[in-house]
């Protein structure tokens, strides 16, 4: 029997496998995918910890067709990760392992894990978290599109954070080498994250393809999402979601809009531009009023009129907030029962209740959208125990 066990590890399927885990202990289970499954790991000599994603590679579950768009799309996401993964936004290839059955990734553990769950749990985000997620986000893209990679699936399940809310992107399945004037014409991605003219190509022969610009369109989309909850493009209907893309057809609906800054509505707007030669890069976006009014330059001297500027701003700011506390409405208990969603803080904290309550409707998948449930309307919030069967059913 021992033999038996030391001859079958001698063969090249048990080789990566084997290696695999005479290196790592894998731990609990901390994501899953259509193939995969990701684990925390914990590396025996040192003791630090990291993420494995296991891809299951049988041909009892894939077909010999998807066995081998599986192989191939894990082993050009290795070969771009190669080459990009020591920037501080992209996520680290630590080491790689391979057999017959199994592929082993490993990766640096986000402990945090994807900003799709952070986004459920918060529901909406302040501009400043938004600002340092998006420019890490943009500084990533840009790095990316310098060394001529599009990534082509940007979207909050495909961006880890740590315990101190830095990110990494990752997932890059999709992702290829695309040098100007080369133009892609496959379609995919995730539909609601699919930039218009991805969607042009697919439904017109003629049409010249699309490059790098579909990431910073996706960027358009997960800025708009983390500010307000829900997605710019959205209907029950696809057909009709894809055609107010194709469109640009979004807006910037009250009340989640209305404490929202004039310099961040401006971004999306750039960035969600339909022509894709009038979208903004991502150094362009980087250098938007959005992040440089936030910037602050080390040993910088202030003018003292520009103080005085300041000492103006601030008591002015003081006036209107005195101003705005006498009008202010106090919170009845008959106010909150006639119109609870008219109040910020309680429209956040029924909206944050609904995503813990329905959480597993809005968990990732082509045909489940957060937006089914984030519907910013009290009635679409307040469901009865009658016409949940049936919105689970549409979704």
């Amino acid at each position: 029997m021992t033999r038996d066990v030391e001859s079958r590890d001698e063969l090249p399927d048990w080789a990566g496998a084997k290696e695999f885990y005479q290196k790592y202990d894998p731990k609990e289970v901390i994501g899953r995918g259509v193939s995969s499954t990701v684990r925390r790991c914990v590396h025996r000599e040192t003791g630090r910890e990291f993420a494995v994603k296991i891809i299951e590679v049988t041909p009892e579950r894939l077909s010999p067709e998807q066995l081998r768009e599986v192989r191939l799309s894990t082993a050009k996401e290795m070969e771009i990760l190669h080459h990009v993964s020591h920037h501080p936004y992209i996520i680290t290839l630590i080491d790689s392992y391979e057999s017959n059955t199994f592929i082993f990734l490993v990766f640096d553990l986000m402990k945090r894990g994807e900003l799709f769950d952070y986004l459920t749990e918060k529901v909406t985000l302040s501009e400043k978290e938004t600002r340092y997620i998006m420019r890490s986000l943009l500084e990533a893209v840009s790095y990316l599109h310098t060394n001529n990679i599009v990534h082509r699936d940007l979207k909050p399940e495909n961006i880890l954070m740590d315990d101190c809310l830095n990110i990494k992107l990752s997932d890059f399945g999709f992702s290829c080498i695309l040098n100007p004037p080369e133009k892609l014409r496959e379609l995919c991605g995730t539909p609601g994250y699919l930039a218009p003219e991805i969607l042009k190509c697919s439904m017109d022969e003629t049409h010249p393809g699309y490059g790098h610009e579909v990431d910073l369109w996706a960027c358009g989309v997960i800025m708009f999402t983390l500010l307000a909850g829900s997605p710019p493009f959205w209907h029950r209907r696809q057909m009709l979601m894809l055609r107010m893309i194709m469109e640009g057809r979004f807006q910037f609906g009250s009340p989640e809009w209305d404490d929202r800054s004039a310099t961040a509505k401006d971004l999306i707007t750039r960035l969600l531009e339909v022509c894709p030669e009038k979208r903004l890069t991502a150094e362009q976006a980087l250098q938007h009023q959005f992040f440089q009014s936030h910037q602050r330059e080390r040993g910088l001297m202030v003018p003292p009129r520009h103080r005085f500027r300041i000492a103006a701003w601030a008591a002015l700011a003081c006036v209107r907030i005195v101003v705005r506390w006498r009008r202010a409405r106090p919170v009845t208990s008959e106010l909150l029962s006639r119109d609870p969603y008219s109040v910020k803080g309680v429209r956040k904290l029924i909206d944050a209740c609904a995503f813990r309550i329905y959480g597993h409707w809005v968990k990732k998948g082509e045909r489940q959208n957060r937006a089914a449930l984030f519907q910013n309307q009290p009635k679409a919030l307040l469901l009865t125990l009658g016409e949940d069967d049936d919105r689970e059913a549409e979704l």
